[in-house]
């Protein structure tokens, strides 16, 4: 009893201390330990397994045992999370960044935004010309729209002609205004929009605008419904972003970028939080049909911060760098090359070029608006109540399994694993694909000790581990020497070095164990 429970309080240091390479080398004893579930090495395990007749069906009762495993689950490495650091270090206090002030030039498309976020919903739709965003025609309220008994389609076709409709009458008014009509002649509508132009001294200006009408649906209740789901991220996200030498306050991009909705997918292509097209994702993170980190908010936040930086290092300034997320480098380079000025306001305010269009000259105002409504969302929207911060462990799969085997260990839901690991997709969640040992995985808070018994529990019912723990000046040599084995064998089932003092190191058996889920 006294040698189980001291192989139980060794395993589960291991696990708690971070000692991640001591299981490791278990992925060496996987035919012994799971002989159902991986029945090739390590090396090999991007081939598909062979699938026997029975399928599995998890237990009803989730803190019992699975009663047989269905099917030997395909393995794929591309499963294993990239090496983007996950780690967070701890929380930092500090100041906002002051290359976050409004400048006065772009104090007019500022508060545009303001409003968007913050005083229409998605109820109503503001027609504005795009190049001075203090133009604003006019605002439609389809509130009594949203109410009707009728599809979404329907409501879809109406809102959008009367949209359609009401450009098409602001351009009627700018056509009558063009004619240069005298005072007198003029409609109430005319006067009203004839006042807005009060002050924009250029040849044509009523001609011209009738090419900049757009319209913007507000984002009120959008962004609300993101303020409350920023709690679960928005520690971790600052702390993440100080980490790569990203000034915190830039987090709140994500805002601007998804409205903090973690399943974001545009037309385009870009999905997750971070809105990362798939091109550009694979550069810092995994992206394919059984991995998409995009969807894993703490991934993507990394590979956010990685290309931001990215971004400051080539532009020179955090405004360009913010710009350039998306914008891409190259506009804002050819923008400073031709203005001479790295100033972010005279580049929205002058440069138009190439695709630097509306979004563009748009998403750095739209992230100073975020950043203020974010930081004073009391004066906007009263009391909010925020979600709680996402809470987990870490824990380095000892051994490829799938997710219910790993739902069993820690006791806990599928529900809530994929929850806590959204960058794994439908696949790996229905049991069609294993996740190799050495993946690391997040678990709920506190269960990662649970997790460490059950797997001993599973492994020593045919022959218990023998585990040695690392004394100080011990090398593989001597170690070796002690169990009359090999120092190779020692090394190759704990993947060599560092040999650490207090290192808990497996030692391999020479006999075959069997583990069945019974």
């Amino acid at each position: 009893m006294r040698r189980r429970q001291l192989q139980l309080i060794l395993l589960i240091f291991s696990l708690g201390a971070g000692l991640h390479l001591a299981f490791r080398g278990l992925a060496g004893e996987l035919p012994r330990i799971f002989p159902r579930l991986a029945t090739v090495s390590a090396s090999a395990i991007t081939q598909p397994l062979p699938l026997p007749e029975k399928v599995f069906t998890p237990s009803p009762n989730e803190n019992s045992s699975p009663k047989a495993i269905t099917r030997t689950l395909r393995v794929s490495k591309k499963l294993i999370p990239s090496g983007t650091p996950v780690v967070l270090p701890s929380l930092q206090e500090g100041g906002l960044h002051t290359s976050f002030e409004i400048p006065p030039a772009l104090e007019s498309p500022v508060d545009f935004w303001k409003k968007i976020y913050a005083v229409y919903d998605t109820k109503h739709v503001v027609i504005h010309d795009t190049d001075f965003l203090n133009i604003r025609y006019s605002v439609l309220d389809f509130t009594d729209l949203s109410q009707r008994n009728i599809s979404e389609v329907e409501k879809k076709s109406i809102r959008d002609a009367r949209v359609n409709e009401e450009i098409d009458r602001i351009k009627n008014i700018l056509f009558e205004l063009s004619g240069s009509p005298s005072e007198i002649s003029l409609s109430p509508q005319a006067k009203r929009i004839s006042q807005l132009f009060e002050g924009i001294d250029e040849p044509d200006k009523y001609k011209k605008a009738m090419d900049r009408i757009r319209s913007q649906t507000g984002l009120r209740d959008r962004f609300l419904e993101g303020l409350e789901r920023s709690g679960r991220y928005m520690p971790l996200f600052e702390s993440i972003f100080q980490s790569h030498g990203v000034p915190r306050e830039i987090s709140r991009l994500a805002f601007v970028e998804s409205l903090f909705k973690e399943t974001a997918y545009s037309k385009a292509g870009a999905a997750g939080l971070w809105q990362f097209m798939p091109s550009s994702a694979r550069r810092y993170m995994n992206v394919d049909h059984l991995l998409d980190e995009r969807y894993d908010p703490l991934v993507a936040t990394h590979g956010a911060a990685r290309l931001l930086l990215r971004n400051y290092e080539t532009l020179g300034t955090w405004p360009l760098a913010i710009n350039a997320y998306n914008s891409g480098a190259g506009n804002l380079l050819k923008a400073i090359s031709k203005l001479g000025t790295r100033d972010i306001a005279t580049i929205i305010t002058h440069y138009r070029d190439g695709s630097y269009a509306f979004a563009s000259r748009n998403f750095y105002p739209s992230f100073l608006a975020a950043l203020d409504i974010y930081e004073n969302y009391e004066r906007y929207f009263g009391r909010v109540m925020r979600e709680p911060l996402l809470q987990f462990d870490f824990v380095q799969l000892p051994a490829t399994m799938g997710f219910e085997e790993v739902a069993y260990l820690s006791s806990t839901s599928l529900k809530d694993l994929k929850e806590l690991n959204p960058a794994f997709t439908p696949d790996a969640f229905e049991g069609n694909y294993a996740i190799p040992a050495g993946s690391q995985i997040r678990i709920p808070r506190g269960v990662r000790a649970l997790f460490a018994s059950r797997f001993i529990d599973f492994y020593s019912e045919t022959e218990s581990p023998q585990l040695h723990v690392v004394e100080a000046n011990e090398t593989f040599q001597t170690i070796a020497k002690k169990y009359d084995l090999s120092p190779h064998d020692i090394q190759k089932a704990n993947n060599a070095p560092p040999l650490n003092d207090g290192r808990v190191l497996l030692i391999p058996k020479t006999t075959n164990m069997v583990r069945n889920f019974q």
